[in-house]
């Protein structure tokens, strides 16, 4: 398995470096002008080698190939100098940054308030009372409410280009995670949620748009991140923050200086639609997914199920539905079945995946996160324990057996005192449903008790 996993780690590397050339050469006309000159200039190296004669080809030869090593540097790279993550001898690394630097002052990204629409509709960060992961969320109960009990939601496609080049550190992050990584580093094709929150409570479509994987990283990554180089000291220091680029403006709020996303901050950032579904085992037991180091985003950390992206082939695969949800259940069904090594049993899978909510991960930028649950029905997940040694390293299963909606509060606190290490999606995902579970009592709406028995028969 292991020299399988080595074999597509190199493939991707390769893959990713072609696809950042493409990238590159289609919006940056300096690139453009210096690949081209290498190109031309290994042509006429090519076409001198094979017809050469005399001592003024010879010379010709050598200027040819002084002109390929200019443009190739020491590093031998088809990067112009600016982007390459080392460089004369210095190295450049990325970090990701738990703070916004804006205007000279430094916020914790778990102090971003949401955009003000979203803010109207009760969307809050629900993780510091819950303080099981470091990065945080914007939810809202209401949302998530109308997104299981709306009739339907209709959606339509923005065909816009939208580039979102807006410095050249952008450019420097994205060839740092690209040729410096052994991750996934493709530019894959994706579904991005182009719309702010209040589409998914009012009659108007969805606006949905094709992204990249690469825009991503230059938005919604880069701009929480901070670049580092190497000194002539052999210290490391900070490069430049891209955090002043996060998509947030300054606000006074009860008295003292505070940042929010801005009204249109999701036309700023790439917001590609991320996936997660809580998985219900033939056990009846919520399942662990252990993920490998090769996951860009979620490494080394325990899915409670599917996760990963839509992307935009879900669209056409999910047969364009009338309802947004059930291109959200096509990829939530995908997702789980990739992970799991379950292909064969997709079609049951999807019929047995319900949306239950949506959030905002404040430290990607905002990015929109849209959450469900599967059953397994006869889907025998548990059984097969399905291990690709690559995104899944490891499958376990929480030793609480869920009879009940309320059930899921015991998996909570066996998450809490056990410590897991849980990715935020997935942790927003059983946060729902401890949610849910809270409209079985108390004080809960006509609509929220509708939405717990809808969800208790879905468990039976």
């Amino acid at each position: 398995m292991s020299v399988f996993i080595d074999s597509l780690n190199f493939y991707r590397n390769i893959r990713g470096r072609f696809d950042l050339m493409l990238f590159l050469f289609k919006w940056d006309t300096d690139y453009r002008k210096d690949l081209t000159t290498t190109l031309l200039a290994f042509s006429l190296f090519g076409y001198e080698t094979m017809t050469w004669n005399n001592i003024y080809d010879i010379i010709a030869l050598i200027v040819d190939g002084c002109i390929i090593m200019v443009q190739l540097g020491g590093e031998m790279s088809i990067l112009p100098a600016d982007y390459r993550p080392s460089h004369g001898g210095v190295k450049y690394s990325v970090q990701n940054s738990t703070h916004v630097a804006r205007d000279e002052l430094s916020f914790p990204m778990s102090e971003v308030y949401p955009a003000p629409v979203e803010a109207a509709l009760g969307f809050y960060n629900p993780v510091a009372r819950i303080k099981l992961c470091q990065e945080t969320p914007l939810v809202s109960s209401k949302v998530d409410d109308i997104l299981m009990i709306r009739k339907l939601i209709p959606y339509k496609e923005e065909k816009s280009v939208i580039n979102f080049i807006y410095s050249r550190h952008q450019l420097r992050y994205i060839a740092i995670r690209v040729a410096n990584k052994l991750q996934h580093t493709t530019n894959g094709v994706m579904l991005a949620f182009h719309d702010m929150a209040d589409a998914l409570t009012s009659e108007r479509p969805v606006i949905l748009r094709k992204a990249f994987y690469f825009d991503a990283l230059l938005t919604v990554e880069a701009f929480r991140s901070r670049i580092f180089r190497g000194n002539l000291q052999k210290e490391t220091e900070v490069y430049t923050d891209l955090t002043t680029y996060f998509p947030v403006r300054n606000e006074m709020i009860n008295g003292r200086d505070c940042i929010r996303f801005k009204p249109d901050f999701h036309k700023i950032v790439s917001g590609h639609m991320g996936i997660t579904t809580l998985l219900l085992t033939e056990n009846r037991r919520v399942a662990m997914l252990f993920q490998g180091s090769t996951k860009a985003v979620g490494s080394n950390l325990v899915c409670l199920g599917g996760s990963g992206s839509m992307n935009y082939a879900d669209l056409r695969k999910s047969g364009y539905p009338e309802d947004f949800r059930d291109v959200l259940i096509y990829g939530m069904a995908r997702e789980m079945c990739e992970e799991t090594g379950m292909e064969k049993w997709f079609e049951e899978v999807r019929r047995n995946t319900r949306v239950t909510g949506f959030f905002r991960w404040i430290d990607r930028c905002g990015l929109p996160e849209f959450i469900g649950i599967t059953r397994a029905g006869n889907v025998p997940f548990s059984k097969r324990q399905a291990i690709d040694g690559d995104e899944v390293v490891k499958y376990e299963e929480i030793p609480v057996t869920i009879e009940k909606v309320e059930d899921f509060s015991k998996v909570l606190d066996y998450v809490n005192d056990n410590k897991i290490n849980l990715a935020l999606s997935s942790l927003m995902a059983l946060h729902r449903m401890t949610v849910i579970a809270s409209y079985g009592v108390g004080k809960a709406t006509v609509e929220q008790q509708i939405i717990y028995q809808k969800v208790a028969e879905f468990l039976r």
